[in-house]
């Protein structure tokens, strides 16, 4: 666990905040399974027309492919969004596939923080594993 960020149960971890009212980075967990071997590149551009729905002011990069141990396949996704009362967000969607099961891990930060939480989301990223159980 990277010091200074709080894990929170059903859900990931988030960094700690100073102040009341301010936007702290979050990482968060999820799993979905997909309809065959090779849906992931279906499964992110509907993620992609989802979010693009939602969102005001979405600029995508990617995917693009990442390594993960132990996955057969992961994808990296970056959105840029403009929240109104926060401004410009970032989340860095890390799609991991073993088999049908995936893994989705989502940074969410204030886009001017990135520089300041990304050594911590890679270290915690880095611990992540796939578990035997969830792939079945």
């Amino acid at each position: 666990m990277p010091g200074g960020w709080l894990y929170v149960a059903d859900f990931g971890i988030r960094k700690k905040t100073i102040g009341a009212g301010q936007v702290g980075a979050s990482v968060g967990l999820g799993q979905d399974m997909l309809a065959s071997e090779s849906g992931l590149a279906e499964y992110i551009e509907k993620q992609k027309k989802l979010i693009a729905r939602h969102l005001s002011e979405t600029k995508f990069a990617g995917p693009q492919t990442t390594a993960f141990a132990d996955a057969d396949e992961a994808q990296l996704l970056f959105v840029r969004h403009n929240a109104p009362s926060v401004g410009k967000m970032l989340h860095v969607q890390t799609y991991v596939r073993l088999g049908v099961w995936l893994g989705i891990v989502t940074l969410t930060t204030i886009d001017t923080q990135l520089i300041i939480v990304r050594p911590d989301y890679e270290a915690f990223v880095k611990g992540l594993r796939i578990s035997p159980e969830a792939a079945n």
